[in-house]
């Protein structure tokens, strides 16, 4: 589409010093300006929604990380994140005199496996139906584009159309003018040549 405009765009160019054009020049280059004015605008929408949806998965996943870091403790000292018990000694970590079978492991309980399963079906499912909703509104721009396009190829043999209407029109006119001024001069003469004739007739 922007390779279209811009072919059009050199058109317009090329013909700014045309005495004569099919179409109106300024008609045509004001549809040019609906075309661009309405493919930025397409794609500043569908730009502003993706960066909207960016952000919306980014503060989804971060609610999601601070949840689980509720969830996960180890001997009442909050994990954050994996670094933390690879940048440090185990031993450094975990007091000497506690036992491993001491550890206390019921927050393991505590994890919902089938709520977490369903909502990871939930994440799959809101991805494929944003897959599809990308697709179609790919599709509909694809669709108000051609729209656009057959609206603007109507318009120019709509007036393209009217040109020719109008020129048959001014002919006919000016046949039937031009008709009329021969019947005109033929009773003209036709007039002298009876006077003529009535004035040879007469003794």
């Amino acid at each position: 589409m922007c390779e279209n405009i811009f072919q059009e765009l050199n058109n317009l160019i090329q013909a700014r010093n045309n005495l004569t054009h099919e179409d109106s020049y300024e008609k045509q280059w004001k549809r040019l300006q609906e075309r661009v004015i309405f493919v930025l605008t397409e794609l500043q929408r569908t730009c502003f929604d993706a960066q909207d949806n960016a952000q919306t998965k980014l503060q989804e996943w971060l609610k999601g990380v601070v949840c689980n870091l509720q969830e996960v403790k180890v001997l009442k000292t909050w994990v954050q994140t994996p670094l933390c018990l690879r940048a440090r000694n185990v031993t450094d970590f975990i007091p000497s005199n506690i036992h491993p079978r001491e550890h206390d492991l019921n927050w393991l309980n505590k994890i919902n496996l089938k709520e977490a399963s369903t909502e990871l079906e939930h994440m799959q499912k809101n991805t494929i139906l944003e897959k599809e909703n990308k697709q179609l509104k790919k599709k509909l721009l694809e669709q108000k584009l051609l729209l656009l396009e057959y609206k603007t190829a109507t318009e120019a043999k709509l007036e393209e159309a009217k040109i020719r209407e109008e020129n048959l029109i001014r002919s006919n006119d000016e046949f039937k003018k031009e008709m009329k001024e021969q019947a005109e001069e033929t009773n003209r003469m036709m007039k002298q040549m009876m006077e003529m004739f009535q004035k040879q007739v007469q003794p």
